[in-house]
């Protein structure tokens, strides 16, 4: 093959090899962008689902109540974080500085396992689930502790698996009201009949359980119900179920809840009983409570004689109202 024809070839491959060059840069300028906005189109679709789910959240909480002439409000719902509380052989005296006594009556069996000297501590989240669910979910498992979830009705399907997960997960779902609307529930012996039955059955429903514990909302000593609050545990003891208080408050449920007063609220209180029930909120706006939760969980579990467990048939029945 002469020069000229060696040139020719070397000059045809230099020309294929640019072509394939510029074509594949510019397939690699279309994809690129191409890919990066579908990457950036998802993570914003999966933002945006949270983003929706949390407000959504928020809306049903600072909805719960009601209209304003009738609402438990967040500082009177958590006047309990101010309490103090004093031990009197079997009964607890529960008292705030701005209402009168009330006798949180301490009643039931022992726990079969229950051993002199322990103190037993339950952990209580109510008002979920929530998009915090299953991260307070994963820090219970991570240190294998057990607790007692209080949800209210959520008939939306993103949360069907959390209530699942809570009962697959071992832990005690309890009732906590259907609607959490104070001026409905509270209105009548029927309107709370109604809506205690409406979420038994949804969660029996939901998860194959049928729940037999129940937090009243606001306590079984609200200042809202407009009915007798023992018609209300009448209306309970006839389904079966057993109602449950607090004598340790979180103080998540105040204006200004921190980490630190979470963890000082719980862990400075609970050394006061054998028993102690534990009220924190599995809610949108409770952040502070999920941060604080591993800390609390590690300062519980290096108390001597102390153990976390989930509420039971045989747990004592911490009550605020003494159902007589």
């Amino acid at each position: 093959m002469g020069s000229g024809n060696r040139e020719k070839v070397q000059y045809s491959k230099r020309i294929r090899y640019l072509r394939r060059l510029i074509l594949t840069s510019v397939a690699a300028a279309c994809l690129i962008p191409i890919c990066i906005c579908v990457i950036l189109a998802v993570r914003y679709d999966r933002l945006n689902s949270k983003y929706e789910q949390a407000r959504a959240d928020l809306d049903w909480y600072r909805g719960r109540y009601g209209s304003e002439k009738d609402i438990l409000t967040s500082e009177e719902n958590m006047q309990e974080a101010d309490s103090s509380f004093a031990t009197d052989g079997a009964t607890v005296v529960f008292e705030t500085m701005d209402v009168d006594y009330a006798t949180v009556e301490v009643s039931g069996a022992q726990n079969p396992e229950d051993i002199e000297g322990t103190r037993y501590v339950y952990l209580t989240f109510d008002d979920g689930p929530s998009i915090y669910t299953d991260e307070i979910l994963d820090i219970l498992a991570e240190y294998d502790v057990k607790a007692t979830f209080f949800v209210c009705g959520k008939p939306d399907a993103k949360y069907t698996d959390m209530y699942k997960r809570i009962v697959d997960e071992g832990h005690t779902l309890g009732m906590h009201s259907y609607s959490h609307k104070y001026s409905d529930i509270y209105s009548s012996v029927d309107a709370f009949t109604e809506d205690l039955k409406k979420l038994r059955h949804f969660l029996y429903d939901t998860t194959d359980t049928l729940p037999k514990f129940y937090r009243f909302p606001g306590g079984s000593s609200n200042k809202v119900t407009k009915v007798d609050i023992h018609d209300l545990m009448d209306v309970l003891k006839d389904e079966g179920v057993t109602f449950y208080d607090w004598n340790v408050s979180a103080g998540d449920d105040r204006a200004g809840a921190t980490k630190v007063s979470i963890y000082n609220n719980i862990v400075g209180n609970v050394p006061k009983f054998k028993h102690c029930i534990v009220l924190m909120h599995d809610a949108a706006d409770k952040k502070s409570t999920v941060e604080a939760l591993p800390e609390v969980i590690e300062a519980l579990q290096a108390m001597d004689d102390t153990v976390i467990v989930p509420i039971t048939d045989d747990t004592l029945s911490v009550q605020h109202i003494n159902n007589n």
